[in-house]
């Protein structure tokens, strides 16, 4: 007989629900910004290495939070998730609203310090109102935010579609969830001593929220596979002969890179490359998202099964290169099939990568985390905007050879330490 309590909707208070939405309303922003940058672009007549600016702005607000949002965090308190939610919102609003183009980076900006803001608070308020476990609470906290990841592009699709324009179905669906949130959910209070460390961008949504993840004991709010955190003493690399922290900070730079590259270009390269309308591009760019759900609502299995890391990562990257051969070269119908499965490789390697990293300092999980969490906004600043100038100087669809490119530096990193043994 089961004890009190123990059922599947064990520990779903209304604080845990509210917590689940506010990453979600995190994970609908992230790819609904790749959404609309075409249509920002035409609106205004921007280049594109202009349009990436915005994700750069945001990805600015990951690394002021990464590197600062621990202390701030201390002082805001049980005000802390309010204050992160409402920024990521007014961001949005703000985005949306501004016919400008420093009030659209500023938005931007702002939207990325709320979602930073929320990714390294809620999972350490759902284990603090977890007694310290909460690994359940974030796996599906996760899961909520990849839903909704792959929801945004599909509203603001059909929102072009009926010429309503984008910025309704951008900001509305966040901000009344949030605004209900913040008048009908009390705040979680996260004790004194529960460690504040700057966590890591959610991944499915892409930025984490990976489907199914766990959380590690390696920190406080770093999402990653089942069976690969640090208790995997072979996987992990942790012990005599693993790959050095740094090489992982590099692998991870290029993981993320590829990720935030199809997340914010694919909605563009549909339109631009294969002649969707912009309705139907910003829909079925949500092929990609909808392949890193999949992808990592297995990554548990996939992990246990996959042998050594490097293995897996090299199999996982092969897998993305090859669909993005078919997106590239078949036309719309079977392009989007190729987003998917480049989706699907794409999906297990940041949550790998980063159970790598953790367990490679053992000792210092705060400071690694924090790293991690550079490591994901260097990526993101820097990636998809040199994807946008060289679409400037050649085309998009030239451009976009970035993306695997970084697949392929990964694969030859992972192809060489399983020749010659873990080199950082």
């Amino acid at each position: 007989m089961k004890p009190a309590g123990a059922g599947p909707l064990a520990g779903r208070t209304a604080g845990t629900l509210g917590l689940y939405a506010a990453f979600g309303c995190l994970g609908y922003l992230l790819t609904a910004l790749g959404a609309i940058l075409p249509e920002l672009r035409e609106e205004r007549g921007l280049p594109r290495t202009e349009a990436a600016l915005y994700p750069s702005a945001f990805a600015l607000g990951l690394v002021v939070v990464g590197l600062t949002g621990h202390r701030a965090a201390e002082r805001l308190g049980r005000a802390g998730i309010p204050v992160a939610l409402a920024a990521l919102v007014g961001g949005a609003a703000l985005l949306a609203v501004s016919g400008g183009r420093l009030g659209t980076a500023a938005g931007a900006l702002v939207l990325g310090l709320g979602g930073a803001g929320l990714v390294q608070l809620v999972p350490t308020a759902l284990r603090a109102a977890h007694r310290g476990d909460g690994t359940i609470q974030i796996g599906e906290a996760n899961a909520v935010s990849s839903a909704a990841s792959v929801l945004s592009p599909i509203l603001i699709g059909a929102a072009l579609a009926h010429g309503l324009g984008w910025r309704t179905a951008f900001a509305a669906p966040p901000l009344l969830a949030a605004a209900a949130l913040l008048v009908l959910v009390r705040p979680h209070r996260i004790p004194a001593g529960v460690d504040l460390a700057p966590a890591l961008p959610p991944r499915s949504a892409p930025v984490g929220a990976a489907a199914g993840a766990q959380p590690t004991d390696a920190g406080p709010a770093e999402v990653g596979p089942t069976g690969a955190g640090p208790a995997d003493a072979e996987s992990a690399g942790a012990g005599r002969g693993g790959t050095g922290f740094w090489g992982r900070w590099v692998d991870l730079v290029l993981a993320v890179g590829v990720e935030f590259c199809m997340v914010f270009w694919a909605a563009d390269f549909l339109g631009s490359a294969k002649g969707l309308g912009s309705g139907a591009a910003a829909t079925l760019s949500a092929g990609f998202v909808l392949g890193m759900a999949a992808g990592r609502a297995v990554a548990g299995p996939v992990v246990r099964r996959g042998g050594r890391p490097d293995r897996l990562l090299a199999l996982a990257a092969a897998v993305g290169i090859g669909g993005f051969a078919v997106l590239w070269t078949s036309p719309a119908p079977v392009a989007v099939a190729g987003l998917v499965v480049t989706g699907l490789g794409v999906a297990l390697l940041y949550p790998v990568i980063l159970g790598q990293a953790l367990a490679a300092r053992p000792s210092e999980p705060a400071r690694a985390a924090a790293r991690c969490a550079l490591a994901s906004g260097v990526a993101i600043g820097v990636a998809p905007l040199v994807l946008g100038a060289l679409a400037d100087l050649t085309t998009l669809r030239a451009a976009v050879f970035v993306a695997p490119v970084l697949l392929l530096a990964l694969l030859a990193r992972c192809g060489r330490r399983l020749r010659t043994g873990p080199v950082s």
